[in-house]
């Protein structure tokens, strides 16, 4: 059950240049990722491209559905 879940980094898609983000709750140009704390990789070379990022602490997730 354990080997189930994955607390290391999350592979998100790469379309069009837009790819989803966690900690925003919605699409961002692949640009945006380049600053994030939580970034670990950008692989656009990858079939599909990908970001991988740490998962968004759960604090982090209600500041943003408390502040809009």
């Amino acid at each position: 059950m354990l080997g189930l879940i994955r607390p290391g980094s999350h592979e998100h898609y790469v379309d069009n240049g837009c790819v989803h983000c966690p900690r925003r709750g919605r699409d961002v140009e692949v640009d945006f990722c380049t600053g994030c704390e939580w970034l670990t990789t950008i692989d656009l070379q990858a079939k599909p491209p990908y970001v991988s990022c740490r998962g968004v602490p759960a604090s982090a997730m209600l500041m943003r559905q408390v502040h809009g």
